[in-house]
């Protein structure tokens, strides 16, 4: 591979645009009547090279690409090269996200257990520890935040409780924002994704749009992923907002997505190895949890489906 930096560089995808992708790299150069170099991040629309086609490879926002062809004056270049990822969230469809920060809010529209827990399983499924955003924290009396607050605990989640009102936790937030490399923002619809990304990036203005009234749930403002730089080589995604995310995944290894499952079958172990948790004898998981209602009802639509299944 060609390490001349003057011909290529490398960047990250921030953002897909019809048949081009964004990229942002360090611009590298020297100040004019000096040898002292200067750098800034710079974003260039981007297309591939054919073999990446060839090769199968697609490349979405998060993945980290090589550079050629570049036009500094028009802001254009050509990928030809795409490292590994690290890991890769479905949907939405992010690359080499190190962390999943769910927005759930607690009222306006409410909190929902079967919503929230479909959204923590998409993190679950990609291997990505999630953290939970309580938003509009505002709306609702302390009392009844520290009941959210230690259900989600049972649950095993950390969460950070916000308002964007009063902008509390906002500082904690973006600590932790700024600790990780890429963040993905999701959630439902309406539950104020956009409207803390302004809060946090003023810069941005994102359109945002209120909760209806009659379906008591937001509509959707945000069409496509982009990332926007939040402190020093973090980064923060924007995602569009959706309301029952698919869960995919074969039923003999859903239990192990629920930390308060995992932890009872990492302690002690089923009477049987293919045990699926539902009435066979010798189960060690507790039926009386608050989700296990919800693993059971989606267990028997897995089974149910097409997917591949090994069990009993």
């Amino acid at each position: 591979m060609n390490t001349n930096k003057s011909k290529n560089l490398k960047g990250i995808v921030v953002a897909l645009k019809a048949n081009f992708l964004i990229v942002e790299v360090d611009y590298i150069d020297f100040k004019e009547d000096s040898l002292e170099q200067f750098s800034e991040k710079t974003r260039l629309l981007c297309t591939r090279r054919s073999k990446l086609d060839y090769q199968g490879l697609f490349i979405d926002v998060g993945d980290i690409v090589f550079v050629e062809s570049i036009d500094y004056k028009n802001k254009r270049a050509v990928i030809f090269e795409v490292e590994p990822r690290k890991s890769f969230l479905k949907r939405p469809s992010v690359a080499n996200v190190t962390l999943v920060a769910i927005c759930i809010s607690v009222d306006e529209p409410l909190f929902d257990i079967e919503q929230a827990s479909r959204f923590l399983l998409t993190a679950e499924c990609a291997n990505i520890k999630p953290l939970i955003i309580l938003t509009k924290i505002d709306l609702i009396t302390k009392n009844n935040l520290i009941l959210y607050v230690n259900k989600l605990k049972c649950w095993g989640y950390d969460c950070i409780a916000i308002s964007i009102e009063n902008s509390k936790g906002i500082d904690l937030l973006i600590k932790r924002f700024r600790n990780t490399k890429l963040t993905v923002l999701a959630g439902p619809s309406g539950v104020g994704k956009t409207s803390l990304i302004n809060h946090l990036i003023p810069t941005l203005s994102l359109p945002t749009s209120s909760v209806s009234k009659k379906l008591k749930r937001g509509t959707h403002t945000t069409r496509h992923v982009e990332l926007f730089a939040i402190g020093n080589g973090s980064l923060l995604a924007d995602t569009p907002g959706f309301n029952r995310p698919e869960i995919l995944c074969e039923p003999s290894g859903f239990a192990y997505l629920f930390p308060e499952f995992r932890t009872q079958l990492t302690k002690s172990k089923c009477k049987f190895r293919n045990c699926l948790h539902r009435d066979e004898p010798g189960c060690v998981i507790n039926k009386d949890l608050e989700r296990y209602s919800f693993y059971r009802e989606n267990l028997e639509e897995m089974i149910n489906s097409h997917l591949p299944y090994q069990g009993g």
